[in-house]
């Protein structure tokens, strides 16, 4: 199945396991509390070959899709080893995933082109960069050659068979008009789905939040999906869908240093199956 073929809105999970196993294990429970898709970081699981993807897609009739991030974005997931590699070797690693058997794939919006952000990957870092109010959005490029090389990589992509989310992490708080900037970006640029992350610090940034996602409805064609670092993320997350995105990130279980403003799986499914969510603007209508 495919990632656009999923009914919306849907429930994704991303893996941050070490092993096969324990990424099958987390895909299967996360299956049958009402995930549709799962995420895979090739880099936590030693890239995988071809007959270890294969055991992966065996594992779910759900579409999986592969992911490549920095080196230095790993430290948010307590990796041990970051790992150093150039973009271009990172968007190989990407077509080759799904040439073996991926459905898709999840890149940055300043692939070729990277732009400054936190210093390190720690909640520590990451909060002291969304508070200086001199810092800029990261994962931004708007280079005409990173673009081009983008616009390229998409189509390689689909070639092949593959769906493309190309996601940008700004670790700032986004006013509804930079959101609304992002997603169009990304979808002049080719990608099948928006992925958008911000950081609210209160709950009258969520409400921007939420603004924002109206603004996207209007604006932005692809899907999206629209979500903030920061504790009170863990309201705007589930409800999420009930103002126009594609989809909410859940996980199976909450983890010792997890992300714990993601709701469980099952939380995500009982938000959406027990509330009439339907908006009078209902992005999802046609799906």
């Amino acid at each position: 199945m495919r990632l656009t073929e999923i009914e919306r809105p849907f429930i994704v999970t991303s893996s941050s396991d070490r092993s096969i196993p324990q990424v099958i294990k987390t895909i299967k429970q996360a299956e049958y509390d009402g995930a549709r898709a799962f995420e895979v970081h090739l880099p936590l699981v030693g890239f995988p070959d071809a007959d270890e993807i294969a055991q992966l897609t065996e594992a779910t009739s759900q579409p999986l899709y592969a992911t490549c991030r920095r080196g230095r974005f790993y430290e948010l997931l307590g990796a041990e080893e970051l790992f150093d590699f150039t973009d271009e070797e990172r968007v190989e690693m990407l077509v080759e995933a799904v040439e073996a058997g991926f459905d898709g794939v999840d890149f940055e919006l300043d692939t070729f082109d990277p732009s400054p952000g936190p210093e390190s990957f720690t909640t520590e870092a990451i909060a002291e960069y969304a508070t200086d109010p001199e810092s800029e959005p990261a994962e931004i490029t708007d280079d005409p050659g990173a673009v081009e090389r983008q616009r390229e990589t998409i189509d390689r992509i689909h070639a092949t068979g593959g769906e493309v989310i190309v996601s940008c992490h700004t670790y700032t708080h986004l006013e509804p008009a930079m959101a609304v900037a992002i997603g169009e970006r990304i979808e002049h640029r080719g990608a099948d789905f928006a992925k958008i992350v911000g950081y609210d610090h209160d709950m009258r940034d969520l409400l921007d939040t939420l603004e924002a996602q109206l603004e996207l409805n209007e604006r932005v064609d692809v899907p999206y999906a629209l979500m903030a670092i920061g504790t009170v993320s863990r309201i705007q997350r589930p409800i999420s869908p009930m103002f126009g995105a594609a989809w909410v990130f859940g996980q199976s279980e909450l983890t010792p240093g997890g992300f714990h403003s993601w709701p469980l799986v099952d939380n995500a499914r009982e938000v959406l199956r027990r509330v009439d969510w339907r908006t009078a603007y209902d992005p999802h209508h046609d799906n």
